[in-house]
């Protein structure tokens, strides 16, 4: 998603539909995931922190997260109604309408092949496991929900940092992707030692 941008070390892509761990190997990575992704990213960051050096969360959900907003309710039985009845394509578009709606042509593609993964659902992760430094990323135009959720986890994990992203929604490096690399490219350069 950050094509042409300059982070340090060697960049490895990971799809969701992919086991992280093969992704990975044996040696230690910093890891930036976004939203769901960033979850997966916490989620491998609790189990195994001995390969990860830093991590970076964008707009990360968390599964114990009491969700309040009732529009992100009504989104979320609507999507499990439309999955329910077969319908990829208008999944697809309530993704991108509810998400990120300027960005929709651009990442329709991506959208349309990501609502036919079959990812492994995270049900809980040991927070206080995640010891490496931890950038919490969050879009200042996200929703709220997803702000609270950075906010907690700036304060439980034990070594987190919070950067709010200007500008930005659900998906900052997308949406924003010159200031999501402000942010992001210190942090590693500080954090992960190659």
């Amino acid at each position: 998603m950050w094509d042409g941008f300059e982070l340090p070390g060697e960049v490895r892509r990971h799809h969701l539909e992919d086991d992280l761990a093969e992704t990975v190997g044996a040696e230690p990575v910093a890891l930036v995931g976004a939203s769901y992704g960033a979850l997966v990213c916490l989620d491998f960051a609790a189990r195994h922190p001995e390969l990860v050096t830093a991590l970076v969360v964008l707009d990360a959900p968390l599964p114990d997260h009491d969700w309040s907003d009732p529009g992100f309710l009504a989104y979320t039985e609507e999507e499990e109604r439309l999955y329910e009845a077969g319908d990829l394509d208008a999944v697809t578009e309530l993704d991108l309408s509810y998400w990120v709606p300027g960005l929709a042509d651009r990442l329709r593609p991506m959208a349309r092949r990501a609502v036919e993964f079959d990812v492994p659902e995270v049900e809980a992760v040991d927070l206080a496991a995640v010891s490496m430094p931890v950038l919490v990323g969050v879009g200042e135009r996200d929703k709220p929900d997803f702000r609270a959720i950075a906010e907690r986890l700036a304060q439980e994990l034990p070594n987190a940092e919070l950067a709010v992203i200007e500008g930005a929604g659900h998906l900052p490096s997308l949406e924003r992707p010159e200031a999501t690399l402000e942010v992001v490219k210190p942090f590693l350069d500080r954090n992960h030692k190659l």
